[in-house]
């Protein structure tokens, strides 16, 4: 079972909406926390996941970079993985540094972070040149920011990895780093971890998203290029599926923004 949120964006407290002709209070971790700890009660073994953007749209962004509140609520709320949205880098190379080093030095139980194509520019002779890169650098290898990650699940292994996709790192136009192609790394990274690692299971944390025309939704078409991936969290684009979208053996998952509502998926080997 994978419990799954993306695009959180700093709504750590509820907020008001209006629906079905009336004010309605939506959201807030308290509540997200309350159905997680309903679901572990069924199934201690489950995953749970983020898909990025996880930061930016509330004013505890203003804490951001100072106090990290983001990721230290997610590893409060027992979070396994999640993975850098292109809103991460709002406040710049120094900003994500600094978010990196303060959720670590808060000691306190953070997620893992899976984040597979960023890399650094460097200069003719290799290095990378700017300071504030440097510093970035220092902090994702600090927290221990890597590619993939592996879960052990019911006697199961799981590979997990993180995806930023074109059209949400062209919304990061500051964060300094390269943003290499998607599709070519999830080939690399399936590749390593069906050939290396042995999973039995692979799960993209994607911030690349869907939309109404499947041509132009980069998870679908994720999908598509890469059939090793079973299960895509797909954040970004905001949407929401009641059902997962089936391409293949791949499953694209997808729960809306702000909160409001907690994804799961189960599956069962045959």
């Amino acid at each position: 079972t994978i419990l799954f949120t993306h695009d959180l964006h700093d709504n750590l407290l509820p907020f008001n909406l209006a629906a079905n002709g009336q004010i309605e209070s939506r959201g807030g971790y308290a509540r997200l926390q309350t159905v997680i700890n309903q679901q572990r009660n069924i199934d201690p073994q489950l995953m749970l996941l983020d898909g990025g953007d996880f930061s930016m749209g509330t004013l505890f962004q203003t804490i951001y970079a100072e106090q990290s509140p983001g990721l230290r609520m997610l590893g409060q709320m027992g979070y396994d993985v999640t993975t850098l949205g292109n809103h991460e880098f709002d406040f710049r190379p120094q900003g994500l540094a600094g978010s990196l080093n303060a959720a670590r030095n808060s000691q306190e139980t953070l997620p893992q972070i899976v984040s597979a194509n960023v890399t650094f520019p460097v200069d003719e002779k290799g290095r990378i040149s700017r300071s504030d890169l440097q510093d970035l650098k220092q902090a994702m290898n600090d927290y221990g920011v890597k590619p993939y990650t592996i879960l052990q699940r019911n006697g199961y292994k799981i590979g997990v990895f993180g995806l930023i996709g074109h059209e949400a790192s062209s919304n990061a136009p500051m964060a300094g780093v390269t943003f290499t192609d998607p599709l070519e790394k999830a080939r690399q990274i399936t590749d390593i971890l069906e050939q290396q690692e042995k999973v039995d299971m692979i799960v993209c944390l994607s911030h690349s998203g869907t939309v109404e025309d499947p041509d132009k939704s980069e998870d679908i078409l994720l999908a598509e290029k890469v059939p090793e991936i079973d299960v895509i969290v797909s954040g970004h684009t905001h949407s929401k599926l009641d059902q997962p979208i089936v391409i293949g053996d791949t499953y694209i998952c997808s729960v809306g923004e702000y909160g409001q509502n907690l994804g799961t998926i189960t599956l069962q080997q045959e």
